[in-house]
């Protein structure tokens, strides 16, 4: 691992717990974020930016979409609750489980909530059944991909065909990326031009580790669209040090390529020590892993010093699943060791 990558990291205690519930980038966060946080954080007697202009330009650069399409957002939950707020739909089709945070934004709204429900014996997979749930009536679809807490990404295909499908009834279609970034996937930004119903959310805070700093943007289908979420949100949302914290993240070289080989390579080894400890694992793409444990599994693992999220709090799912992070290769040794004492 590069110590460019990591060496703004807190040194931890090797007895230290280990919290394996925050599904964020193992390597840490890049000095160079650290550095230009620091010196943005210098000189906060002016407002920032309010439509995050530089960063914007740096995005549309990036994303090869125009730069009237991008809103900065503070995070993606920020961008959630702004589409809602902007384009008001009446009945929204969530697929289940999936972050609990679509489903509050469009609650907010007062939004009929329709819950399309993958099944575990298909490992939680998005398949061509959702086709059937795009009504006329259905205004808005929120999908995920990678989805949290599952970790599996939608096929292109099978994408495209809801969007073809979506466009007959002039449905909204929100596909959240935040975590794609750890996958070798194509964005769904790369469709915007042929689907102008279609937005795309992502977020700094999982790849670049930055969950303490709120950064996320949209790519819109259309100029119109953008403007209208832009409308919604509260002015200077997203503040001068998190700007400098964004444009920074986009000009570290090869650190998100190092981060995809990194997380592949110990999710791997994450995924085959469940496995092997007769735990049901579903294959991820993503940073993070689900899988279903024995009763008590959760208090075992705690008395080892390490946290996991119980998936009670996603709809569809109980305490007997478990979503965990991918960590560093030490670091996933301890809990591969937690994991063989506490299922003895």
């Amino acid at each position: 691992m590069s110590k460019r990558f990591n060496s703004a990291a807190t040194a931890r205690p090797a007895d230290a717990p280990l919290d394996y519930s925050a599904i964020l980038n193992p390597l840490g966060t890049p000095v160079q974020i650290v550095r230009a946080v620091k010196v943005a954080a210098a000189d906060v007697s002016d407002y920032p930016d309010a439509r995050c202009a530089k960063v914007v330009e740096a995005l549309a650069a990036q994303e090869d979409v125009p730069a009237d399409q991008v809103v900065v957002t503070a995070g993606a939950t920020d961008a959630f609750i702004r589409i809602a707020a902007a384009l008001r739909p009446h009945k929204a089709l969530i697929c289940t489980p999936s972050y609990v945070g679509y489903e509050r934004g469009l609650r907010q709204i007062h939004a009929k909530v329709v819950h399309h429900s993958l099944v575990a014996r298909e490992d939680f997979a998005v398949t061509d059944r959702i086709l059937d749930y795009i009504e006329p009536d259905i205004d808005m679809m929120i999908l995920s991909s990678p989805n949290n807490p599952t970790g599996r990404v939608i096929p292109r295909e099978l994408l495209c065909k809801v969007l073809r499908t979506a466009s007959r009834w002039g449905t909204w279609v929100v596909v959240d990326e935040s975590f794609i970034q750890f996958t070798q996937e194509h964005s769904a930004a790369t469709l915007l031009d042929r689907y102008p119903q279609l937005i795309v959310v992502k977020s700094f805070t999982a790849p670049f580790a930055m969950a303490g700093l709120r950064v996320g943007w949209c790519l819109c289908g259309t100029r119109d669209v953008a403007d209208r979420i832009q409308e919604v949100g509260m002015p200077w949302v997203v503040s001068a040090p998190a700007q400098a914290a964004a444009l920074a993240a986009l000009d570290v070289p090869g650190y998100l390529d190092l981060t995809r080989d990194y997380v592949t390579e110990e999710r791997e080894r994450l995924q085959a020590a469940l496995k092997k400890a007769g735990m049901l694992v579903i294959p991820s793409d993503a940073n993070f892993v689900l899988f279903q444990g024995p009763a008590g599994l959760y208090e075992r693992m705690l008395g080892q010093g390490v946290r996991m999220h119980p998936c009670d709090d996603y709809r569809g799912l109980d305490a007997s699943w478990f979503r965990v992070a991918v960590r560093t290769a030490e670091d996933n040794g301890r809990f591969i060791a937690a994991l063989g004492k506490a299922t003895k």
